[in-house]
């Protein structure tokens, strides 16, 4: 009897763990083809799981919110200011050492 795993090189099924992968994967990037790939399937494939599936197309979403997410706040990381380096909005150039400006 043979167990099926996700690395299995059946690529004309979908099983849960591929599907539990692909959603993983999902979240982490966003990329439905890479997702698809990284589980053996093609990105056309997992459009049409998607199509008959709808636990898996709420799944979908969630894991597409959870990559959105993590986009914005890699971008807010990115863009954050260091204190030392943001602009004086208080107008007070030389007080913050106590010297004149």
């Amino acid at each position: 009897m043979s167990t099926a795993t996700p690395t299995d090189t059946d690529t004309t099924r979908w099983t849960g763990p591929k599907a539990a992968i692909f959603l993983k994967a999902l979240a982490q990037h966003g990329k439905v083809a890479k997702a698809a790939r990284e589980v053996g399937m093609s990105r056309q494939a997992a459009y049409r799981l998607r199509s008959r599936a709808p636990k898996f197309a709420q799944m979908w979403d969630w894991a597409m919110r959870e990559a959105a997410d993590r986009r914005a706040e890699a971008l807010a990381a990115r863009r954050a200011v260091h204190p030392l380096l943001a602009r004086d909005t208080a107008g007070g150039a030389g007080d913050s050492f106590g010297g004149a400006g």
